[in-house]
């Protein structure tokens, strides 16, 4: 009974603190400078956008504004539990699915943009769920190694189709 009782002290003993470093000290480093990698995102598409570079693809900009500007306004609440239990209707998912496929048939500097924001907001909800990040990360791992199944693969696919479209119904 005493080393039950004296693990629990020392992991409180450690944990608090650790929670608290996190919370206070970590995390606002790491969202700020999450939130200057969106502006960036942002700002590389205006500038692709003013030099010509989405004259090929129109429809792709305003996709990219819409999502790095609603990331901007979320980056710091956004977390894994919102985006999962959130309950998307089908017609969020089919305008998620149609704008996804409107970016990835874009040219390349439009598509790398596109995977700077995705990595970017993927940071942003993992380091604003890190109890999430624990719990999952052994999940998350076997899924990578799974990948190549078809089925585990698009059930990741459907996760991410509705964590976006939880970004669609969210005001900026």
């Amino acid at each position: 009974m005493t080393n039950a009782l004296f693990i629990c002290l020392i992991v409180t003993a450690v944990g608090v603190p650790a929670y608290f470093l996190y919370w206070h000290l970590f995390r606002p480093v790491l969202l700020t400078r999450l939130k200057y990698r969106l502006y960036e995102c942002r700002d590389n598409a205006r500038i692709l956008f003013l030099s010509d570079g989405f004259k090929e693809h129109p429809k792709a900009y305003p996709l990219l504004e819409l999502f790095c500007n609603k990331s901007i306004a979320m980056v710091d609440e956004v977390d894994l539990a919102d985006l999962i239990c959130l309950k998307v209707d089908r017609t969020t998912v089919l305008k998620v699915e149609r704008d996804f496929n409107i970016v990835a048939n874009s040219s390349i500097p439009i598509r790398k943009i596109f995977i700077q924001w995705g990595i970017t907001i993927t940071g942003a909800v993992l380091a604003n769920s890190p109890g999430f990040l624990i719990v999952l990360v052994p999940v998350f791992a076997l899924s990578v190694t799974a990948l190549w199944f078809t089925r585990v693969k698009r059930i990741v696919l459907e996760v991410i189709k509705r964590a976006a479209g939880a970004f669609y119904l969210k005001p900026c």
